[in-house]
């Protein structure tokens, strides 16, 4: 997206030093590739710099640099699953193998007493769904959500609240939620596609979106013949999830599944609010044993999924929506992963490995192990793997450090 030139700020007796030194607009280009945590306070030390750290196309430009660097996020192993919880490691320091220092616990908050689950992260925001639990009944009979910024720790007021009575466990247990940007009006909004509501067929998915500049209005924009599992990604303005047609039971079995026609990618566009369906690649002709995943990796749609027990297999996707363009990134066997015993049957129905990151070059990938705490670092051309221990959960989602507002109003 284009951005607009920044308004040139007067000069104030806080940038006055410098500017004896170096022009105004060598003063933001430094301070574009400055980090968060620098610029941020600076916004304190004069009415000049807190606008000009504040307007909308510097934060834009610092945005685009920052994105450069991404992050991981994890949250401590055993603990209570809380935002305070969550924390966020550069990328390079885990490829360097330098001593974790993380940042993520600037928040201290009084939602600790709720169920929480981070459901998805853009622009430098993290979104969270919170359940509370009514105890006279045993239901979760309402949820809401917060934008939570880690790096400025500043973080919205609640929004999306809704009251569902029918709930007897966690909405995140019938429902899968998603966290976008609609890059047409600027608006970043939250979705969920919800199994099996009185209203409708239990194998159709009730779709609904909200608008955060919208009043907590939810909308009901579509049904979906088919079934989705929590691999909701986010990619340039677009919703898109794993998908199995024509599958009638809402329980999902996945070993029931028996030929690959069944999977579909599901692509729902924030701006239009409209579908679509995609084809995954035509040489993907068996079902694998374990689950197949979506990720993002270098800005593509990518899908993976195991290959007889014996290698792990990554495609990409190089125009989104064409099948013709899918073309294979990775085919590595387990046993150059360092691993030597896979878990049993037991674990069928579940992913076995998530990709999470690809360097630019295309040669280092970073996944993270089905329950281990452990990240798995391969060097393509060394045919070589690296499993670091982290002592924290892996989340599926990058981060990247951002001055973008937490407010639910943008516009």
């Amino acid at each position: 997206m284009d951005t607009a030139p920044i308004k040139k700020q007067p000069q104030s007796n806080a940038l006055q030093p410098i500017g004896q030194f170096l022009p105004d607009d060598l003063i933001v280009e430094i301070l574009l590739f400055l980090d968060v945590q620098t610029i941020f306070p600076l916004k304190c030390l004069s009415k000049s710099l807190n606008s000009l750290i504040s307007d909308p196309e510097f934060v834009k430009k610092h945005l685009k640099n920052s994105s450069q660097y991404p992050h991981l996020i994890l949250t401590e192993k055993n603990s209570e699953y809380v935002m305070s919880s969550v924390k966020t490691l550069p990328v390079r320091r885990l490829l360097e193998n330098q001593p974790f220092t993380f940042s993520g616990d600037r928040h201290r908050g009084g939602m600790n007493s709720n169920r929480m689950e981070l459901i998805g992260s853009c622009n430098g925001l993290l979104c969270f769904l919170y359940n509370t639990l009514n105890g006279r009944n045993g239901r979760y009979v309402r949820y809401w959500f917060y934008i939570w910024n880690p790096a400025t720790g500043t973080r919205s007021e609640p929004f999306g609240t809704r009251f569902d009575y029918s709930l007897r466990q966690p909405v995140s247990e019938v429902s899968n939620f998603s966290f976008g940007f609609d890059m047409l009006t600027g608006t970043y909004k939250v979705v969920e596609f919800r199994v099996g509501e009185r209203s409708y067929p239990s194998s159709k998915i009730k779709v609904r979106v909200l608008s955060l500049d919208d009043d907590d209005c939810w909308r009901n924009i579509n049904n979906f013949p088919l079934i989705l599992w929590n691999s909701v990604v986010h990619l340039s303005g677009t919703v898109c999830s794993l998908a199995v047609v024509d599958y009638a039971d809402p329980s999902y079995d996945y070993e029931i599944i028996t030929h690959v026609n069944r999977f579909v990618i599901v692509s729902l566009d924030l701006s239009t609010e409209t579908t679509m369906q995609f084809l995954l690649p035509s040489d993907f002709d068996e079902v694998p044993c374990f689950q197949p995943t979506l990720q993002v990796l270098s800005d593509h749609i990518c899908f993976s999924h195991d290959f007889k027990r014996t290698e792990f297999v990554i495609w990409k996707m190089n125009e989104f929506g064409i099948r013709e363009s899918w073309t294979r990134l990775f085919r590595i066997g387990y046993f150059d992963l360092e691993m030597h015993n896979l878990p049993m049957d037991n674990y069928l129905n579940s992913t076995l490995l998530m990709p999470l990151y690809l360097s630019k070059n295309g040669y280092t990938l970073i996944l993270d192990y089905y329950g281990d705490d452990e990240a798995v670092i391969y060097d393509q051309r060394e045919n070589r793997a690296e499993r670091i221990r982290t002592s924290y959960n892996l989340c599926r989602f990058l981060y990247v450090e951002s001055l973008v507002s937490t407010s639910t109003h943008w516009k």
